[in-house]
């Protein structure tokens, strides 16, 4: 039995998405919602408008074919979380935080297996 060797980037880049979802489904509550503290403010926009960039960061990460095109996304990736995260912090989402988390969560996971192995490793 072999798995398939870019698995531990696949399964990565999936749970940087499922974050990223959920990072954006916070962010418009905290943004369309009244009496969160931060309805209608442009830190909440902010935070809409790189959680849909992480989404599409997950996305192409996925689908990243060299070593070079994955470095990229995943150095955006890893900006982008800790920059999210820190809007979050002084946004006082701590839900929001938590859904950052399971991004740097899933980058760390693409990060830390290789996606291509040579013949003889994958047998």
């Amino acid at each position: 039995m072999s798995r398939h060797a870019s698995s531990g980037t696949t399964e990565g880049a999936l749970v940087v998405i499922f974050g990223a979802i959920i990072g954006l489904i916070i962010a418009a509550y905290l943004y369309i919602t009244p009496l969160t503290g931060i309805t209608g403010s442009f830190g909440a926009i902010l935070v809409i408008v790189s959680s849909a960039l992480l989404i599409l960061d997950g996305v192409m990460l996925l689908g990243a074919v060299t070593p070079g095109s994955r470095g990229v996304w995943l150095t955006l990736g890893f900006l982008g979380a800790l920059g999210t995260l820190a809007a979050a912090w002084f946004l006082h989402a701590f839900f929001l935080m938590a859904a950052m988390v399971v991004v740097l969560v899933g980058l760390v996971m693409a990060l830390a297996r290789p996606p291509y192995a040579t013949a003889a490793a994958s047998r």
